[in-house]
């Protein structure tokens, strides 16, 4: 007792859907994982504004960002706004602000490059995202200037 022409065919049509439902079924995941990674991204983003807007009175942007750099900080500015130096520039770690010293001693001081949680947990930071974030920022502006470097992974490590 085989199966007709008829039931193969359709046995054939459910097969090519079934096919073509797990192929829509994979892409929707991807789409849902990507579409959830961009909201903890901006959920992330309005914690830290509304942190930044509770502390801040609203004022002109240049008032509000000298008023948030402590006095030997806004002596320190370099030509254009940058805070920084890059690396070829400076004549040693001495002439970086004492928490981007911090930053690079616990990056160069481990074996392997380290993740930025890891770098906040040995520096006694909150490893809330908001204040990850901000390392993650001073990290991005030390790998900028040359002063560290980020591999594929999204961790720190010293210049090679």
């Amino acid at each position: 007792m085989g199966l007709s022409r008829d039931a193969v065919s359709l046995l054939d049509q459910i097969t090519t859907r079934v096919v073509a439902a797990t192929e829509r079924a994979e892409r929707l995941r991807t789409q849902l994982a990507e579409a959830e990674d961009d909201l903890d991204r901006l959920r992330v983003a309005e914690q830290v504004v509304k942190e930044i807007l509770a502390e801040e009175p609203a004022d002109e942007p240049a008032a509000v960002y000298q008023r948030a750099l402590p006095a030997d900080r806004a002596a320190q500015l370099l030509p254009g706004g940058r805070l920084i130096c890059f690396r070829h520039e400076a004549a040693g770690v001495h002439v970086l602000p004492a928490d981007y010293q911090a930053l690079l001693s616990a990056v160069c001081s481990g074996q392997a490059p380290l993740p930025v949680k890891t770098i906040c947990e040995q520096l006694g930071l909150s490893t809330e995202p908001g204040q990850v974030e901000g390392t993650r920022a001073k990290l991005n502006r030390l790998v900028e200037r040359g002063w560290l470097r980020k591999t594929p992974a999204g961790t720190f490590a010293p210049p090679t």
